[in-house]
């Protein structure tokens, strides 16, 4: 069975998320806007809280199936230019599944 791990990158770091749940759209697109980030249902957005650190609720941008029993071979550019929502077995441990898609995006900011 696979694990699934949250991750949230508006800091522009990824941050691994626990205890994801729905918060209504009205209020994700008043908090963070101009972010998108992974929906809930249809009428809420996935949020949740550092696995460390003190800080509040943040919006999952990430949503990665991490293998239950991985290979853990080295990130590669097949990790980083992954899917966001896609399956990973990493060392990483999912931290940089996809990230590629917001460093070239800050890069280019």
């Amino acid at each position: 069975m696979a694990n699934i791990k949250y991750f949230s990158d508006v800091t522009g770091e990824a941050v691994q998320l626990k205890a994801p749940y729905g918060m209504p759209n009205e209020e994700f697109a008043a908090r963070w806007p101009g972010i998108k980030g992974l929906r809930y249902d249809g009428y809420s957005m996935r949020v949740g809280y550092p696995t460390s650190g003190t800080s509040g609720v943040m919006p999952v941008t990430r949503m990665i199936e991490y293998k239950s029993q991985p290979s853990l071979h080295e990130c590669n550019a097949k990790c980083l230019d992954g899917k966001h929502n896609g399956k990973c077995e990493c060392r990483c441990g999912g931290k940089n599944h996809g990230f590629g898609m917001f460093s070239g995006l800050l890069k280019a900011a």
